[in-house]
This record gives structure tokens, sequence and C-alpha cells, in this order.
């Protein structure tokens, strides 16, 4: 275990599968002690994974986490799970909002309650959760939030549409919250992973034809790692993705460890962020 984060709590909602379980692993192996936050306490049909699950795979692997029960489009409900951290831990130090809803159809076609539950999720579960925990960062003058955001976020979708609330809401948080020394940034993955949300938001067919784009989920828990690192003097307001922010805080030896395990599309999204630097 490196240790990078020991002694911090961090919060993950989403956190029972996915990415949200692989930056879950990532921050436990690094030491800090991790709320693994999602609804899934049971497995439900069509979905994989629960947050003892996850809990389990973080301390079999030598580290600390603990489970909360959570419905991020419930406002009330994570006002409770914020009660029950700072209750058994006594601060949150950093805040993942990882939990996400891609629905099914495009934005011309998809049925109303999915348009609405998914800003529910997607952006409301965002805004709530961050709300929750910034009384207890504010009195610690100390905190750190990382949204989930994608490269679709300028992109043409209903689920772009989340993205690009997202990406403002972080903006604005980020710039009220930086006399309190809490950063609040968004990351972004380069590339498609293959977890469950990304199979159940394809047919066979688009699944196939992206297939060459895939990569693991490595850089992607590295970048998660070092995000959750950064002050509001190192790093805030920004929109990252996991190749610009290995970019920006790695060596050039580490980044081409990870350019060699990425798709072609992973390296040319960090010379992307040259491009927009100038």
């Amino acid at each position: 275990m490196a240790e990078r984060l020991a002694g911090k709590i961090i919060v993950v909602t989403g956190a029972s599968r996915g990415l949200g379980r692989h930056c879950a692993m990532g921050y436990g192996a690094e030491g800090a002690t991790v709320i693994v936050v999602a609804r899934s306490k049971v497995k439900s049909e069509g979905q994989s994974g629960t947050i003892d699950e996850t809990v389990s795979l973080i301390e079999e692997a030598g580290g600390s986490a603990f489970p909360v029960v959570c419905d991020v489009a419930d406002p009330d409900s994570i006002q409770s799970m914020v009660r029950t951290v700072l209750d058994k831990f006594g601060r949150i130090d950093v805040l993942m909002t990882n939990a996400v809803f891609y629905a099914p159809g495009t934005i011309s076609t998809m049925d109303l309650s999915d348009w609405e539950f998914q800003f529910k999720v997607n952006v409301h579960g965002v805004f709530h959760a961050i709300r929750a925990v910034l009384p207890s960062m504010i009195d610690n003058r100390s905190g750190n939030i990382i949204t989930i955001s994608s490269i679709a976020a300028k992109k043409a979708s209903h689920y772009s549409a989340t993205k690009s609330a997202v990406e403002s809401t972080t903006n604005a948080f980020a710039a009220e919250q930086k006399c309190n020394g809490i950063a609040v940034n968004s990351l972004r993955p380069v590339a498609g992973i293959e977890t469950p949300g990304w199979l159940n938001a394809r047919d066979a067919k688009s699944r196939q034809a992206r297939a060459h784009r895939l990569s693991p989920p490595d850089s992607y828990v590295e970048a998660a790692i070092l995000l959750a690192m950064q002050t509001p003097e190192d790093c805030t307001g920004q929109h990252l993705t996991d190749a610009d922010v290995l970019k920006r805080f790695v060596g050039e030896d580490v980044f081409e460890h990870f350019k060699a395990m990425n798709a072609p599309v992973w390296a040319q999204e960090s010379r992307g962020m040259e491009e927009r630097e100038k």
C-alpha cells in the first residue's frame, strides 16, 4: 500500500460496481478509509455488485472501508448518509460523486420519466451530495470534491445534457469554495472502460464497434487518486480527463507507462489538453 491518502475519509457514491468500485479500491489501497455508498445492499436483477462486496474487496487487499446505503436521487437519503459518516468518523475529506444513470433512447424518443430520473441522479444527486458535505468541510477549512463528467459533455445527447450541467455546477462550487480551502474538479474518462454501465448503455453492435477504444481502469484510478490529493491552490474548477491529470501531475516516465496500456485515443486526448492550454 502506497499510503498517499493515509488517514483520509473518502466518500464514493455509486461504488458498488464499475468505475466507482475501481476508484474505491484504489483509494483503499492508498491508505484511505473508504465510505462505499450505493443503493445496492443486495443484488438487483440485471445488475452486478453490492456495497458489501466492494467493502470486502478493499478489506481483503488490506484497506479499510465502511458501507452506507444511499439513494442519490433522494436528498433526504443523502443527508442521512452524510450524518452517518460524520457521526462515525467525524469528518469527510474527499467526496467523489460517481453515481450515474444512463437512460435508453435518444432525447427525442426517450421516456419522459427517464429524462426526469437521469437529472435526479446525474445532476441533482451531485448538487445535494456536495451541499451535504460542505458544512463539515467549511468548518475544517479543507476538502476535496471530485464530480464525474464525461468527454460526452460537449456532444449531443440527453446524457451529455446532464454532464454539461455537472460541469457548470462544478465551476460554481469551485469558485465559491476556494476561499474555504475546498478543491472542486471534474474527472472525465478518456476511453471506454468495460463496466456494467458501459455495457448496458450500448447494444451488441455498438459495443463491437467501440471495442478498439476500450482501456483498463488503471489510468482512471490513478487520476482519481491524484485529484483527491489536490488543494484549491493546486487545482480547482477544472474538467480533466485521466490523461489530462496524469500529464499535469506525474513525470514523463509514469505518463508513458499509462500511455502504453491504453487505447490510442488516450494519448491523443492528452495532446488535446496541450492545445487547450496554449
